[in-house]
């Protein structure tokens, strides 16, 4: 009997040793070859943030379509974990998607708003139909008004990155701000068309919510996450990066307008 339970515990003895000799698949592994063992790829040392995985517009072995997407998905529907995390790193990537992000959503609103004004305007139908010259003073006046809100949001959106304070640094603050105007793709007409085709109507309108709440979601989440302000400094912090931001936007948009305006009429 005894042998027997000798047999027995070697039998089990045997089997832990044969378990423990089973690679385990590491929990955390590099973005760029898979290793859980990686020191740190090149790729992912050279890359904008250094930390792909949090920001996808800076992972440099996808499609841009596909990472300006997911980029914008992050920064309105997970605003909170995207922007306590944002990691420092080259302004270059940040302000790429910045401007393709204004650019598409400026464009499309333009697309939307001038037939409207075409057929507000009494009369300005007919010329637009009948006379090149009248088409030719549409076409530009929208153009002044893309290039013109395009520069506008750009500006606004960096100087409220970098009004938060100064417990970061001026690049990292600058992200902060040009990785923001996300938002303004999510609820543009172009980032509600590419919402309509990813996942239907409730996934545009998932995304049009996320956008307007996410201004505050992600300043609440940075101020705590990155510049570690809490409570009535947090608020202050707030009041004056939208205060400033506001300074700047208000003023430039009646400009750009009246450009607008002068282009219309003597083009």
């Amino acid at each position: 009997m005894a042998e027997v339970r000798l047999r027995g515990y070697r039998r089990r003895d045997t089997e832990d040793e044969a378990a423990d000799s089973i690679d385990v698949p590491a929990a955390v592994v590099c973005a760029i070859c898979g290793r859980g063992d990686c020191p740190g790829c090149t790729l992912e040392a050279s890359s904008a943030s250094g930390v792909i995985a949090i920001v996808p517009w800076e992972r440099p072995q996808a499609p841009w379509a596909g990472r300006f997407w997911q980029t914008v998905y992050a920064t309105t529907r997970g605003a909170e974990g995207f922007f306590r995390a944002m990691p420092d790193g080259k302004v270059g990537p940040a302000f790429r998607f910045a401007l393709l992000a204004e650019l598409f959503a400026v464009g499309s609103t333009a697309l939307v708003l001038a037939p409207l004004v075409v057929l507000a305007i009494p009369g300005l139908l007919f010329r637009f139909l009948t006379q090149a010259t009248t088409r030719e003073a549409v076409g530009l006046a929208a153009l002044v008004g893309v290039v013109g809100f395009t520069v506008l949001l750009l500006g606004a959106h960096a100087v409220y990155g970098v009004s938060f304070g100064k417990r970061i640094s001026p690049t990292r603050a600058l992200r902060l701000g040009l990785y923001a105007c996300g938002w303004d793709f999510g609820s543009s007409p172009a980032g509600l068309a590419t919402a309509v085709a990813s996942g239907g109507f409730g996934a545009a309108l998932a995304l049009a919510s996320s956008s307007v709440t996410a201004p505050a979601r992600a300043a609440e989440a940075a101020l705590g996450g990155i510049f570690l302000l809490y409570g009535d400094e947090a608020r202050r912090a707030k009041r004056r990066a939208v205060a400033l931001a506001m300074l700047i936007a208000v003023p430039a948009v009646l400009v750009v307008l009246a450009l607008i305006v002068v282009t219309a009429l003597f083009a």
